[in-house]
């Protein structure tokens, strides 16, 4: 049975070293990210590189930064130096995937500062997403250690070239129009019930469980990696890398056990108590609306213009 089984891994490894070999158009990767995040890939990948207006201030996270951040606000707020912002977050967690959006953007653009998302809890796992938009190289030489994502990565990685293939030269009259918007802000104007939000304080007023010294670092195995990684391509091409912490409602005074971390590789920024303390500025517990996005976003363009030179 051994024998059979290796067999036919042998016959199997010379194809799909093949298929990874065969180009495909990078375009493609995105636009087959059909209704995921309201099929925010495809826009992303075209203001990267069809959209003509630079990209100096980039923000990087989950649904949280889509919600919170709103570019277009914190740009108008620096009009004065043509600084051009724009909101790169995309739904769900993972790390992984803004070293990978991150590179992809670095392949037309030059941002000089780079937000980066950071909650209450790092996330530990590979982004649904990474398989399906990272090189080769990224997903075969992601790190073994801690990534429990690894196999169902391979596997989701070639699935998905197997459909590109088929989309490049089986259906090439499926084009989709270039998505021309500049900005990446996405949010609701509306406001969680007063009553779910103090069910909601309640919860975050207990006190959090604490790891100890070696749990913690064991926890932080898998993001610290693409942290590193992240803060290393940001070194290599001059740019700031920054951490944004997004507490949820009334759990501000928790402070992230990973601000070590963060604070090894960049800046951190932690907002004012008064944003996420109000229940009016949040549509439900993890999500800030359009009144609380308006007030972070005014924050943040504030810390920068401040900050413009250093900066």
């Amino acid at each position: 049975m051994k024998r059979v089984f290796f067999k036919v891994l042998l016959f199997l490894l010379p194809l799909v070293f093949l298929i990874y070999l065969i180009p495909i158009d990078r375009r493609q990767r995105f636009v087959q990210l059909k209704e995921d995040c309201s099929y925010r890939g495809i826009w992303l990948f075209d203001r990267v590189h069809h959209n003509h207006n630079p990209i100096d201030v980039a923000f990087f996270g989950s649904s949280k930064t889509i919600n919170g951040i709103m570019d277009e606000t914190i740009e108008k707020q620096l009009n004065f130096s043509s600084v051009h912002v724009v909101n790169f977050g995309y739904c769900r967690y993972g790390v992984n995937i803004y070293f990978v959006l991150l590179k992809e953007i670095l392949r037309s653009k030059k941002p000089k500062i780079v937000f980066l998302e950071v909650r209450g809890e790092e996330n530990l796992y590979s982004h649904p997403v990474f398989p399906y938009i990272a090189d080769a190289n990224d997903i075969f030489l992601a790190t073994p250690f801690f990534n429990r994502d690894l196999v169902r990565d391979y596997f989701d990685s070639f699935l998905y070239r197997l459909k590109l293939l088929k989309v490049q030269y089986f259906k090439k009259d499926s084009v989709m129009p270039f998505q021309t918007g500049d900005f990446g802000y996405m949010g609701s104007g509306d406001t969680a019930s007063k009553a779910f939000m103090e069910k909601v304080k309640l919860e975050h007023s207990r006190p959090a469980i604490q790891l100890d010294p070696l749990a913690r670092y064991l926890y932080m195995a898998y993001p610290n990696h693409y942290l590193k990684k992240l803060s290393e391509l940001c070194i290599e091409n001059h740019i700031r890398l920054i951490f944004l912490y997004f507490p949820e409602y009334c759990s501000h005074g928790n402070e992230p056990p990973e601000m070590p971390t963060y604070r090894k590789y960049g800046d951190v920024l932690i907002p004012p108590d008064e944003i996420f303390n109000d229940p009016d500025n949040w549509g439900d517990q993890a999500h800030l609306n359009r009144a609380g996005a308006r007030k972070l976003s005014e924050w943040v363009a504030g810390q920068i213009r401040e900050n413009m030179k250093s900066f």
